[in-house]
C-alpha cells in the first residue's frame, strides 16, 4: 500500500531550509524514513513513527542529529506540516502549535 506525500506550501521552505542545514548522512537517513512512511503510511510504527493524537503522528528520526516531523494522514495523502531538529527531551510547544494549525487547513475544522 502506498500513500503520496504533500508538503503544504508554506512548509516546503521550512522543510527544505531545514534539510539545508543537516549533515549528508542525516539527510540519508531522513529522505529514507519519509521513504518508508510513503511506503507504509499508517503501519509505520516505532521506532520510526508515534502517533500524538487523532490526526496527528510525529516521524522520527535519531542519530547524531534528531529530527522530528509531525505529519496527518487523509485518505491516501500523508501530509507533512512541521519539522524541527530535536534538542531536548519534550517536543518545542511552538512546533506542534505550528502543526495543529496547520492541519486545519486539511480536515477545515
Amino acid at each position: 500500500m502506498s500513500y503520496e506525500i504533500v508538503l503544504l506550501d508554506r512548509f516546503d521552505g521550512e522543510f527544505k531550509k531545514l534539510i539545508k542545514k543537516l549533515n549528508k548522512s542525516t539527510q540519508a537517513k531522513i529522505l529514507r524514513e519519509i521513504d518508508l512512511l510513503e511506503e507504509f503510511g499508517k503501519d509505520l510504527g516505532m521506532p520510526y513513527s508515534k502517533k500524538i493524537d487523532n490526526l496527528l503522528w510525529e516521524l522520527r528520526s535519531s542519530g547524531k542529529e534528531r529530527i522530528r516531523i509531525f505529519y496527518s494522514i487523509k485518505d491516501k495523502k500523508i501530509y507533512l506540516l512541521s519539522c524541527f531538529l530535536k534538542k531536548s527531551q519534550k517536543s518545542p510547544k511552538k512546533e506542534l502549535g505550528k502543526a495543529k494549525e496547520r492541519l486545519k487547513n486539511i480536515y477545515h475544522v
